[in-house]
């Protein structure tokens, strides 16, 4: 691994573990900005949940009664970040995200980027304010430091680069997006898992990992799928949203009270 990398007291152990290599950690992400929802998907025993500030529906305001309510649910608090900008990520790590996902990384320069926005001076650009991140780690920069940099491959151009990508010092991990992916490769946003143009690109991401001893995560949709992928080597993986898993129970009750009617 590049640096070492543990949650906060509250935070599910199976995301330290995960990053240590150790096991595997499974969430989910968080697209709405409700409190309620985001600790009650929290306390089912997710060992992280991604707050996704990229496309989700939370804004600035949202991001820390998120955090607050992941951390009281008990699970590791992560956040997608819009872009790959030092504002962004500076702001969610003050406000007490475990680790940040940075998308669209496509060079090592962009791999560097991400992590010098996780790291205070000398290794770093971060500034120094960490407002709600001193109450969970204390004021010592090292300490504050103490949080995960996954960067995002989901582009042809990422996977080409895989390897450089992986090989950045200070990158955690790298997070396989595969909708974007397969957009990318012209394959449309709805292939299906395994397809092999798409799959060749995930598992070449999954090796550069191995190969550069960090870890490996990717999204999946289905719990058949997310045990694939854990089989496969991969270590933080997530399925759906609270969104999708909201939408889903309500139509399959409405199919079942209609049926039954």
């Amino acid at each position: 691994m590049a640096s070492t990398s543990t949650t906060s007291p509250t935070s599910a152990s199976g995301w330290a573990q995960a990053l240590a290599g150790q096991g595997t950690a499974f969430g989910t992400f968080a697209l709405l900005p409700c409190t309620a929802a985001a600790e009650a998907v929290a306390a089912t025993g997710f060992d992280f949940v991604l707050v996704d500030q990229q496309h989700g529906l939370a804004g600035s305001d949202a991001l820390v009664p998120l955090l607050q309510a992941l951390h009281a649910g008990g699970t590791a608090p992560v956040v997608r970040v819009p872009a790959n900008d030092p504002a962004w990520i500076g702001k969610a790590l003050d406000s007490g995200a475990d680790a940040v996902v940075v998308p669209m990384v496509e060079s090592a320069q962009e791999a560097e980027r991400a992590v010098r926005a996780c790291r205070y001076p000398p290794h770093g650009t971060r500034s120094y304010g960490p407002t709600r991140a001193a109450l969970l780690r204390g004021w010592g920069i090292r300490r504050l430091e103490d949080t995960a940099c996954l960067v995002m491959i989901e582009t042809a151009a990422g996977v080409a680069q895989a390897d450089a990508i992986a090989a950045t010092k200070g990158v955690d991990g790298i997070f396989v997006g595969p909708t974007d992916l397969a957009i990318s490769l012209g394959l449309g946003p709805d292939v299906s898992p395994g397809y092999p143009a798409h799959e060749q690109a995930v598992q070449h991401v999954l090796a550069a990992c191995q190969r550069a001893g960090i870890t490996a995560g990717i999204q999946t949709s289905t719990a058949a799928d997310a045990a694939h992928r854990a089989e496969q080597g991969f270590r933080i993986i997530s399925a759906r949203s609270e969104l999708a898993l909201l939408r889903s129970a309500a139509r399959d009750l409405l199919h079942g009270m209609r049926s039954g009617a």
